[in-house]
């Protein structure tokens, strides 16, 4: 994790009514696409990040950005209704605690919702997963994602 710009002392935002509560991704996501396509589908939206305007948010390099996507992998492979590899693998995923230290606001997160939607968008045909399902997984992570934003900036929709 790069703290080069963490700031302990800057004011955090909690968005209002606290962590989403939204319905779970479909199980048959997982069923479909199983880990192989999870983790490219998590990859090729890492690789997409990379190369947007949070990109700063992110390492550097393809070693070190794969291996950041296939840590997130992991989640996503237990969100989309897979075992639970992350937490084997790095204990209890406390989202919200281990995104404090990068300064995150709306825009950033609609940012990263253009990166991941983009993705989501070829995920059918490039990584099985059921068309069917593209809107509910796309409900999780814009819900959920409201959840990551702990900086406030006047004009973004952060209040």
């Amino acid at each position: 994790m790069d703290l080069t710009n963490y700031n302990p002392d800057r004011e955090v935002w909690t968005p209002p009514g606290g962590p989403p509560q939204t319905d779970r991704i479909p199980g048959a996501v997982y069923e479909a696409m199983g880990e192989a396509n999870i983790v490219a589908f998590t990859r090729a939206f890492y690789r997409r990040l990379a190369g947007s305007s949070v990109a700063h948010l992110f390492p550097r390099g393809e070693r070190n950005l794969m291996a950041a996507a296939d840590k997130s992998a992991a989640l996503n492979v237990f969100l989309m209704g897979g075992p639970h590899l992350y937490q084997q693998r790095f204990g209890p995923p406390r989202l919200r605690m281990r995104h404090m230290p990068f300064e995150i606001d709306e825009a950033g997160r609609q940012e990263w919702l253009r990166c991941f939607r983009e993705t989501l968008a070829e995920a059918p045909e490039l990584f099985a997963m059921p068309a069917e399902h593209v809107g509910a997984v796309d409900k999780f992570y814009t819900d959920f994602s409201g959840w990551m934003v702990n900086t406030k900036r006047e004009g973004t929709g952060a209040s």
